[in-house]
């Protein structure tokens, strides 16, 4: 981005193809010039949507590599072919898959296209960018069956009515998470009922009411100083 030319001149050279129909006002003035700001927020976007529909690779890169480096050729691939083609039940004959690919594919192109015109829930319409999408309408909502409703009810009725502390202290005996901390602020290696004081941290953080809620001069473990 910072390569890109400044002056007018130099901007004629910009390609102007990877402008899409969406970005024409932004990146053309009125009188024609290029905003190149927006042209260089535009060639951004184009390079995001081309590494997202695989034709633009990266290298180094996992996600985004060429995965036709990572195929076996030549000697290796002779080698290791029958037994990829037995591991998936394909033929050694290439053309063999492919004829019966390809029939399958026209006869089911053939049957869709058959139903488009009586189904309205399919429509062609023209997108931002000029192209022709495929838009597809929401489907009914399904009511939930009075049995669901009941199943819901019933398991419902069947969990216990404890408090999220409660929950959070009994996982802290079964898993004992806690021992993999310690108290900085005082000389005994565990301090007096740290694992309270460790869950109602983690409690007040995670859920966004602070610790406030959680302090109580009648106990140690959730006062103040040794909570802050």
């Amino acid at each position: 981005m910072r390569a890109c030319p400044q002056d007018q001149r130099a901007k004629r050279h910009c390609p102007q193809q990877i402008v899409a129909k969406a970005w024409q006002k932004h990146v053309t003035r009125e009188d024609g010039s290029l905003d190149m700001s927006a042209y260089m927020f535009c060639t951004l976007d184009a390079l995001r949507t081309a590494l997202r529909r695989r034709d633009v690779f990266v290298s180094p890169s996992w996600r985004y590599a060429d995965p036709r480096l990572g195929l076996l050729d030549g000697a290796e691939w002779l080698a290791a072919r029958p037994i990829i083609c037995r591991s998936l039940d394909l033929t050694i004959d290439a053309g063999t898959t492919l004829e019966a690919l390809t029939a399958e594919l026209d006869a089911t192109w053939r049957a869709v296209a058959a139903r488009l015109p009586d189904n309205p829930a399919i429509q062609l319409s023209e997108n931002a960018e000029g192209k022709t999408e495929l838009s597809l309408g929401a489907l009914d909502k399904l009511e939930e069956p009075n049995s669901l409703l009941q199943l819901r009810a019933a398991v419902a009725d069947l969990m216990p009515r404890v408090d999220l502390p409660e929950i959070l202290l009994e996982i802290a005996a079964r898993t004992g998470f806690a021992e993999a901390f310690t108290h900085v602020s005082e000389r005994n290696a565990r301090a007096d009922n740290l694992v309270t004081s460790l869950c109602a941290v983690l409690l007040g953080g995670a859920c966004n009411t602070g610790l406030e809620p959680l302090i109580r001069t009648d106990n140690p473990a959730l006062r103040r100083d040794r909570l802050s």
